[in-house]
């Protein structure tokens, strides 16, 4: 009898593996390249624990990486990519929605002996030069602020935002304070090459929170996917995996950021 209880068991058990076998996927995902959240390579802060909590519950994840802005309009118009990295808290597209499961954080970056270097409110930003993102006017909801700038303006370009602060005709970029620092890295690395001959590499810059977190979810057009993220992300969470996969990302510059940018 015992013989036979067994061997049901095991029966049971190697169907429930051959069922998750079955039901395993590989997530064609669409991401914006925003390094180091998402590099041209489909690495990086958030794309490294997408990739963790769908392996953790045996799917297997490719990302197609575009220009920012553009991952949103290809996600909703073409239906061969899984998933969506990632969406707003305001953002609806087609498929299912994940929890919110990591933040980015927007703020004011200024020079470190600029007198904006505590700043704590966008309010404070009134008769200052600042420049920041396409759409940043909408997107930080700081439309009725503009005006009361000494000038304000958008670039796509993340070198001509940060250029002018480092050459002191800028008070202040507005952008996520990772996605900055990156390029602030990578700008000083060029001027220490010899090809940026007008930016210090030795000057201060800081970042500044100065306005809410922003959590971050997931669009999957399959319901399942989504749950299965949803748990495997949530048990990634609380064995500490999520932030010892993150927090190096923001560990490398803690020189600009200090304590102002989220570890997930």
């Amino acid at each position: 009898m015992k013989t036979r209880i067994i061997l049901l068991l095991a029966a049971m058990f190697l169907a429930v593996i051959g069922v998750a076998r079955a039901e395993a996927r590989e997530v064609h995902m669409i991401a914006p390249e925003i390094p180091p959240h998402f590099d041209k390579s489909g690495h990086g802060r958030i794309a490294d624990v997408v990739r963790a909590a769908l392996e953790r519950c045996g799917h297997r994840v490719r990302f197609t990486v575009v220009p920012f802005g553009r991952h949103w309009k290809d996600y909703a118009d073409q239906t061969s990519f899984d998933g969506l990295a990632t969406a707003e808290a305001d953002q609806t597209f087609p498929g299912y929605s994940t929890k919110p499961f990591m933040r980015l954080q927007d703020g004011a970056t200024v020079r470190g002996a600029g007198g904006l270097e505590a700043i704590a409110s966008v309010d404070q930003l009134k008769g200052m030069r600042v420049l920041a993102f396409p759409a940043a006017d909408k997107i930080l909801g700081i439309e009725a602020l503009v005006p009361q700038f000494k000038s304000f303006g958008m670039r796509a370009d993340r070198f001509d935002q940060l250029r002018p602060l480092f050459a002191d005709r800028a008070d202040a970029v507005l952008a996520d304070g990772l996605i900055t620092a990156n390029f602030i890295m990578v700008l000083r690395d060029r001027a220490r090459a010899g090809l940026e001959p007008s930016i210090d590499p030795t000057s201060r810059v800081v970042f500044r929170k100065i306005f809410a977190s922003g959590p971050q979810r997931l669009y999957f057009r399959d319901a399942v996917i989504a749950a299965d993220f949803d748990r495997c992300v949530g048990e990634l969470r609380t064995s500490g995996e999520l932030v010892r996969i993150a927090k190096p990302y923001v560990d490398q510059f803690r020189d600009i950021l200090g304590d102002q940018y989220p570890d997930d």
